[in-house]
């Protein structure tokens, strides 16, 4: 048992982490050291002991110190023993276990998920304005515990199970509210082993838990992002197909109008396109009227003028041709067999961009990686449109269904978000990869073969 202060601060993180934590100064923390913990802070102190296992003696804190559940054994007990497993095969080893927050930025969610999953959010605001939401997953608050906790790319692994709140339509029969177990490594390399060590760990974690059928679909965001960095098109189109790469209707229209030439018929956009930037401003202040202090409603004077100068850009670039077209969209057909799938990439890039090459090297490893772990990979696909719904991924990614490869429930799904951490902090390139399990539904699925 933990008696002195000082020894709870050190493994509370040290001063510094500390201050982060209670949100005071470091000044504060050292006059603690000295004086002891004041009674306003024990309960919370308390509480991050506990949820650290920090054993600390009951005259610490009084009553505080025995009063809290250890958070590694107070939820198992209401799960059933399909999740237990799983979550015991998950949290082995050194995946430390966590308890992300329930309560985040709806902002945050919003910025990194998508407005598509506003209508599933639930959001409030709290009394100083500030826009909350029920955790809709545990990856962004596990990304926030490691952020709260101080450490900016510090490799740490995680293990993390609870229940996460996303509102579904009635007629789907889906609950609102569901349990989630899943593992997150964050900071260190980005490299592939940390990939396969989350894949192989969640796989395992499925396949004890006795499902009987269970087929994998990987991809990886990167690659298009390659394919079309190294392509011999100009910039703004690349900039376009990157945008609209997340919707795939939206993606398809795109294309096709990148291959017809658009026409200047529109004087504006004639005069305006041999403009710099100052005097095409003069020049739109001067067409809508407006005079030299005033501002339109809505967009600004020089929002106005970007907009037209980059119609007035993709007016005089050329198009695409229908040979890089159809190489996009060749490219983004494949889905095979991960091996076979892997040849017809190096078919069509083999004359493209070492770069684009490397990468595919880089998926061959991880399938080599996998059949080496003895990974049954006989119902499974590599398809270059996985993960083209969730702006999520940046590179890998893997998803764990159950039933026929056409007909199939999700179960699990994982992949690397390097760029996540830099979307709810202003901390860059810190590398992530993680995992997420749906226990209700894996419970469910293994209820109904058990029928069968």
């Amino acid at each position: 048992m933990i008696k002195e202060t000082n020894k709870i601060i050190d493994l509370l993180g040290g001063t510094s982490a500390l201050a982060k934590l209670l949100d005071v100064n470091l000044s504060a923390v050292s006059n603690y050291r000295k004086k002891g913990f004041p009674d306003r802070l024990h309960y919370k102190i308390a509480t991050l002991c506990n949820e650290r296992c920090i054993a600390i003696d009951s005259k610490i804190f009084g009553e505080f110190s025995n009063t809290l559940p250890a958070i590694d054994t107070r939820p198992l007990e209401t799960l059933s023993e399909v999740s237990i497993k799983v979550i015991e095969s998950l949290t082995g080893d050194d995946f430390e276990l966590i308890d992300p927050p329930v309560l985040v930025s709806a902002d945050k969610v919003l910025d990194r998920l998508g407005e598509n999953i506003a209508d599933k959010l639930y959001i409030f605001s709290d009394p100083a304005g500030s826009r909350l939401c029920l955790r809709p997953d545990l990856t962004i608050p596990t990304c926030i515990h490691y952020l709260n906790n101080g450490f900016n790319g510090i490799k740490k692994n995680y293990a993390y199970h609870g229940k996460v709140f996303q509102f579904q339509n009635p007629s789907s029969n889906e609950p609102n509210e569901f349990s989630q177990a899943g593992l997150e490594i964050i900071g260190g390399n980005s490299c592939i082993e940390n990939e396969i060590k989350v894949f192989f760990r969640t796989y395992k974690s499925i396949e004890q838990s006795g499902i009987r059928n269970l087929n994998i679909i990987f991809g990886d965001i990167s690659l298009f992002s390659i394919l079309i960095d190294v392509l011999d098109i100009p910039a703004i189109w690349k900039d376009q197909l990157k945008t609209k790469f997340w919707n795939d209707k939206n993606f398809k229209i795109l294309l096709e109008e990148l291959t017809v030439k658009k026409r200047l018929n529109n004087q504006l956009f004639q005069k305006i396109s041999n403009l710099d930037n100052d005097t095409a401003e003069i020049f739109v202040r001067d067409t809508i009227g407006l005079l030299e202090n005033q501002s339109p409603v809505g967009r600004s004077l020089k929002e106005i003028t970007q907009r037209l100068i980059k119609k007035s850009q993709e007016i005089k670039t050329d198009p695409l041709s229908k040979s890089t077209a159809n190489l996009i969209k060749e490219f983004l057909s494949i889905s095979d067999k991960p091996l076979q799938a892997i040849k017809k990439l190096k078919s069509i890039s083999k004359n493209i961009d070492s770069r684009l090459n490397s990468q595919i090297d880089s998926m061959s490893e991880r399938i080599e990686m996998m059949l080496e772990l003895k990974v049954d990979l006989k119902n499974s696909i590599l398809s270059l449109e996985k993960g083209r719904m969730v702006e999520y991924y940046t590179g890998f990614l893997f998803d764990f269904n159950s039933g026929d490869l056409k007909n199939n429930l999700n179960i699990a799904g994982g992949g690397r978000y390097d760029d996540l951490i830099n979307s709810v902090s202003n901390i860059d390139n810190i590398p992530a990869v993680g995992a997420a399990i749906n226990l209700d539904r894996l419970e469910k699925i293994i209820s109904s073969e058990k029928l069968i």
